[in-house]
């Protein structure tokens, strides 16, 4: 096995722990935050915190499928154009550079341009992956083992459950806000935990789609 094929391996097998780990920071961030009987400060240090962790899995989720395509292309499993991997990567890293830039810029240009991309990218790369996982099941020519398949599947559905995390997310920080700027009343806190508990719930199939992918690749795969 060539050493960029093992490296190639490690980044991808990283980013799944990353991923998974951070992600559960984040969630745990998040539960902490309706706790009420905290200070404010605290509640809102810790869901800051959370928000901070947030970008890691963001980004590992943007790499994941293209280190992936990359991995099986090299060991001969699924013939995938050159093109066609290039574009991949392209729109991955380009994903990954709107990301960092909306980050480190809160409340500029290259913020608003991240919120606006960051679903037709998740989209995107539910896409790809769901196409890929259907051409090998449809098309002979690029026919592969059934682990691979589920995994490219599993990768499809996290794309595609980012979206309605990320919306459902979306009120629950506004009731954050108005909690922090106006005070804590019971109603309030009512309606932020009962806003949260959907994207719970989008948190946990996420982390099921990445149990199965990381599952199915190192115990069936190659």
């Amino acid at each position: 096995m060539m050493l960029e094929h093992k490296i190639l391996v490690f980044f991808h097998i990283s980013l799944w722990v990353f991923w998974l780990g951070t992600d559960l920071g984040v969630f745990l961030a998040a539960k902490m935050s309706e706790n009420s009987s905290l200070s404010m400060e605290t509640r809102s240090s810790v869901l800051k915190l959370g928000l901070v962790l947030d970008r890691l899995p963001r980004t590992c989720n943007a790499l994941i499928f293209p280190s992936g395509l990359q991995l099986i292309h090299g060991i001969g499993l699924l013939n995938v154009p050159v093109w066609v991997l290039s574009i991949v990567w392209l729109i991955g890293l380009a994903w990954v550079l709107i990301m960092w830039r909306g980050f480190l810029n809160p409340g500029t240009a290259a913020e608003k341009l991240f919120e606006k991309t960051n679903m037709p990218f998740s989209l995107l790369l539910c896409a790809g992956a769901l196409v890929f996982a259907i051409a090998t099941i449809t098309v002979e020519a690029v026919a592969a083992p059934a682990w691979l398949t589920v995994k490219l599947v599993a990768v499809g559905l996290i794309g595609f459950a980012v979206v309605p995390l990320d919306r459902g997310f979306a009120p629950a920080t506004v009731t954050f806000a108005t909690i922090v700027q106006s005070g804590s009343t019971p109603e309030l806190e009512q309606q932020y935990h009962r806003q949260l508990q959907p994207v719970y719930g989008w948190v946990l199939f996420i982390y099921a789609m990445t149990i199965v992918a990381a599952f199915s690749g190192t115990v069936f795969g190659p």
